[in-house]
């Protein structure tokens, strides 16, 4: 049968970049492999390929930086994603449109539960999804989830080198003060709604484990690109605990 396509009359084309490349990352098709690691800060790709062979850099423009090389032989890259859901749409988009088809992000997060530390890291199954950009795509009631493969991969690996880690369910949200429950004003006032004084103690009851800013989006808009989606983070604060610190975890 033949492929079923569902192009609006109105819907506009997708912009080129100056070398011919996706518009945002400025990157061609065979720049990048079909794994694809995403840290949010464009420092953070060379951080990563530093155990790579043959790395390059490829492009950087804007918060897009990419790297890429090899690693035991296999091909992989690494593209930042600045901070949030819209900048992660853009890359995982223009990502698949080059053929990437597994993306793991790399980052941060705060826990919001005794039991993950400075430090430890946090393998995200699913999201609770208030990070703005999903909710564009599909319905809020549709899940966030990783792939299966992911996981387990992302499991052995810490499993393998010893580090400390544990499952968690993500509160993904669009915002780093208020929407985390945090304060305009370190005094307490200004504008402070009950909703985020009560933010951390009913997600704890929920027993959701962490907050950040990225996975729910990446994990929507990657499914539903046909994409397998996974997420490791570091943390660098716990809530439960009032603690703050990023010891290179």
């Amino acid at each position: 049968m033949p492929e079923i396509t569902h192009r609006a009359p109105n819907c506009a084309t997708a912009p080129k970049a100056g070398n011919e490349g996706v518009y945002h990352l400025q990157l061609k098709p065979g720049d990048v492999p079909g794994y694809v690691l995403l840290p949010g800060a464009p420092e953070r790709t060379t951080v990563i390929a530093k155990n790579w062979d043959d790395v390059r850099e490829i492009a950087s423009y804007r918060e897009y930086k990419t790297v890429s090389g090899t690693y035991e032989g296999v091909k992989l890259a690494a593209t930042s994603t600045g901070i949030g859901g819209p900048s992660s749409e853009i890359c995982i988009h223009e990502l698949r449109t080059l053929g990437a088809h597994t993306c793991i992000r790399v980052g941060t997060t705060g826990s919001i539960v005794p039991e993950f530390d400075l430090n430890d890291l946090i393998i995200p199954v699913a999201c609770v999804r208030k990070d703005g950009t999903s909710v564009t795509y599909v319905e809020p009631e549709f899940p966030a989830f990783a792939d299966t493969r992911v996981v387990m991969a992302l499991m052995r690996a810490c499993e393998k080198l010893g580090f400390r880690y544990g499952l968690g369910l993500s509160y993904t949200t669009g915002s780093f003060y208020i929407g985390q429950g945090r304060p305009l004003n370190e005094d307490g006032s200004g504008y402070w709604p009950s909703f985020a004084e009560k933010l951390i103690p009913d997600l704890q009851q929920a027993r959701v484990t962490n907050i950040e800013m990225e996975t729910a989006a990446q994990y929507v808009v990657g499914y539903l690109h046909g994409m397998r989606m996974g997420a490791v983070l570091s943390v660098i604060a716990n809530r439960a605990l009032n603690r703050w610190g990023d010891d290179g975890g």
